[in-house]
């Protein structure tokens, strides 16, 4: 019987090339994913079986392993199948990441606990079992305060809370673990690489043109853009450098780090931690760095994980990248009535993928498959802000709800 290999895989949006990084005539390589990832399984897959509650992911391994053997090596991709994969690895005593390492690059209180513990900078925070304990770390830090799953990702349930009224507004807190933080009101980016499992390898720095979090509840477009100042590259080198050692140390891993930056009174950097994912970052950047960058970020992901080391080589190109992801007007499931971008001769994107007229917008979570995307490159960051100010400015989207006849625009 051939080696066996399972992947969990449900990374909407990117092409993951598994048959380049896997032999698939050497292995039996089993797939479990959703229908958005199906079309990235290779033909020569040994199984595959979509599913659309991935709570039943284990269930399937655990059928494949009866198929096929205990398998070699787990692959989770998605920031949601990590701890499921860890699991999976301590079940069947098969190589790779256990899940308390894997827990301090998911649970968020852990995270920050070992952050703070690195002396590294952290806004205050704590458990939040329920709307007694936010009401007393408000009393303590004042508000706004931030409340969110510990598990969560993409922003999805985050709340900001203003006052008492906000409280008492908030979902219910035994539902699922929440922590409590406060609110910073400096700016937020995000820093993506390869940590090698003594140094950094490639990495970027970039941030948000429009606020994330706004995006994430109710906001109509959200533009990054990579970070080329001299005085910041290195304060963000160290900062990144002290968060990998302090979470991840000797493991190799890929990241996806936020931060908050703002300054202090003699105008040097204060970057602080917002949290931190083993995992490749949402949004087009994996495709930008293959595209503009040359490098795989899911192929490192999928190299390590499958017990090998990956390509740590600085990236030299040159080149700044961003990129800008615009909603549609109303809330999906919705249809697209027309689009048009109208831009300065010369400024825009390289790559855009707009819904075509006619078609359906489904998916209302996440940075994959919820509206029009643009790719962005250029010589410099201020070049590539004006693109995307641009993108935004000049394009025109009109949609319907599904089963509604008023249609709306965004302009």
């Amino acid at each position: 019987m051939k080696p066996h290999i399972t992947i969990l895989h449900r990374v909407r949006g990117v092409d993951v090339s598994f048959a380049s990084h896997i032999d698939h005539s050497a292995y039996a390589v089993s797939y479990i994913c959703t229908e958005h990832t199906r079309r990235y399984v290779p033909e020569s897959a040994a199984m595959v079986v979509v599913l659309d509650d991935f709570t039943e992911a284990p269930v399937v391994a655990r059928e494949f392993r009866d198929t096929f053997g205990t398998p070699e090596r787990i692959v989770g991709l998605s920031e949601y199948d990590l701890l499921t994969a860890a699991r999976l690895r301590e079940e069947f005593d098969v190589a790779g990441d256990r899940p308390d390492h894997v827990r301090r690059f998911r649970d968020k209180l852990p995270m920050g606990e070992a952050i703070a513990a690195a002396g590294i900078s952290v806004p205050a925070f704590a458990p939040a079992p329920d709307r007694y304990s936010v009401r007393k770390f408000a009393e303590l830090h004042g508000f706004p305060v931030i409340v969110k799953p510990r598990l969560g990702a993409g922003s999805v349930g985050v709340v900001k809370v203003d006052s008492e009224d906000g409280i008492a507004a908030l979902p219910d807190l035994t539902s699922e673990p929440y922590m409590v933080q406060q609110y910073c009101p400096d700016d937020i980016g995000f820093i993506d690489g390869v940590w090698d499992g003594s140094g950094l390898g490639p990495w970027r720095a970039s941030y948000y043109v429009n606020n994330c979090l706004d995006f994430a509840t109710a906001g109509g477009a959200l533009g990054t853009v990579e970070i080329d100042d001299p005085r910041l590259v290195p304060h963000f080198a160290e900062y990144t450098e002290s968060v990998c050692a302090a979470l991840a140390g000797k493991t190799p891993t890929v990241f996806h780090l936020e931060y908050f930056l703002g300054y202090r009174g003699d105008g040097s950097p204060h970057i602080q931690f917002l949290e931190v994912a083993a995992r490749i970052s949402g949004g087009e950047t994996p495709n930008l760095w293959r595209d503009v960058h040359g490098y795989d970020l899911i192929g490192a992901a999928l190299d390590i994980q499958l017990g090998r080391t990956p390509h740590t080589g600085q990236l030299t190109d040159g080149l700044v990248i961003g990129d800008l992801i615009i909603r549609p007007p109303v809330t999906p499931p919705c249809t697209v009535i027309s689009a048009h971008l109208e831009l300065p001769d010369g400024v825009g994107p390289y790559w855009q993928q707009v819904p075509a007229a006619g078609s359906r917008i489904r998916e209302t979570a996440g940075y994959q498959d919820i509206g029009a995307s643009f790719r962005f490159r250029g010589s410099s960051s201020a070049e590539v802000r004006a693109a995307i100010e641009a993108t935004a400015a000049g394009f025109r989207m009109e949609c319907v709800p599904d089963e509604v006849s008023e249609t709306v625009s965004v302009a």
